[in-house]
């Protein structure tokens, strides 16, 4: 699960969250996450009317859907993240946004960063390639501005790569920003050098790009696998290859390799 920081310490806006649903371990997760994620919030009988001042009331999304009140935001387990996530870029940004910039640290696990109109709106750590673009999408979803951008770290080829080819067949525009002056600090804090990169004006990328990983990175991903498989094997540079490409994920791999043992 992707990580949210404290978004809301930057709020401009005051909004009244609530938790309105029968669902006992819905409600527990929400009031949870709301509570980690620092935003004001309160829990309401389903049985009773929204009070007007309640901006946002959050329910399952068959609870919702016997309303018709444009307040309600429905949500299952699997969403709670992206319903947080969303109701905080509303609380620091606003309704209205022209233009979102976002920022990507490339790496197994990316960092994202995101600016609104010239705020910060947001930062994550994310799980993933495909994940990552997921969330630019659903922001984009939630806010439709008029312009963004996708600015990616140039310091990881491989992955890079893989990240602008999968904005590129999402219709996004995209831009390539030299890491070298983002990198500060830790090496492996990607969030952090994700806002670098999302303020920091980078070179369009119009066309798909090959994806060729540098031995490298095959090697990193094969001391991956032994560290996921307790060290008890590492796959081949083939699977290794797959891996780096997006054609299959580490744990397909080195299940794959598992089973090829076997027999």
């Amino acid at each position: 699960m992707a990580t949210i920081e404290g978004v809301a310490q930057l709020c401009t806006i005051v909004l009244e969250v609530a938790v309105r649903t029968d669902d006992f371990r819905l409600a527990y997760r929400l009031l949870g996450r709301l509570r980690d994620s620092g935003i004001e919030h309160m829990q309401l009988d389903p049985k009773k009317p929204v009070p007007s001042r309640v901006d946002f009331w959050i329910a399952s999304h068959a609870e919702v859907g016997r309303t018709n009140d444009v307040r309600g935001i429905g949500c299952d387990i699997e969403e709670i993240d992206s319903v947080i996530s969303s109701i905080m870029n509303r609380i620091v940004v606003g309704e209205k946004v022209q233009r979102i910039c976002f920022g990507i640290d490339p790496g197994p696990r990316p960092g994202l960063s995101w600016i609104a109109d010239g705020r910060p709106a947001g930062s994550m750590q994310m799980e993933s390639v495909d994940a990552t673009v997921d969330h630019v999408v659903a922001i984009l979803n939630d806010f439709m501005p008029s312009e963004s951008v996708v600015r990616i770290g140039n310091g990881s080829p491989t992955i890079s790569s893989r990240i602008a080819n999968v904005c590129l067949a999402r219709g996004l525009a995209v831009q390539f920003v030299d890491e070298t002056s983002t990198s500060t600090g830790s090496r492996y804090d990607h969030v952090s050098a994700a806002r670098r990169i999302c303020s920091k004006e980078g070179i369009p990328v119009t066309e798909r790009l090959q994806v060729i990983p540098t031995e490298g990175e095959v090697r990193e991903i094969q001391r991956r696998s032994r560290n996921i498989s307790g060290g008890r094997l590492t796959i081949p540079s083939k699977l290794a290859r797959a891996v780096a490409v997006g054609r299959q994920t580490l744990s397909e791999a080195v299940e794959i390799h598992i089973r090829s043992l076997d027999h």
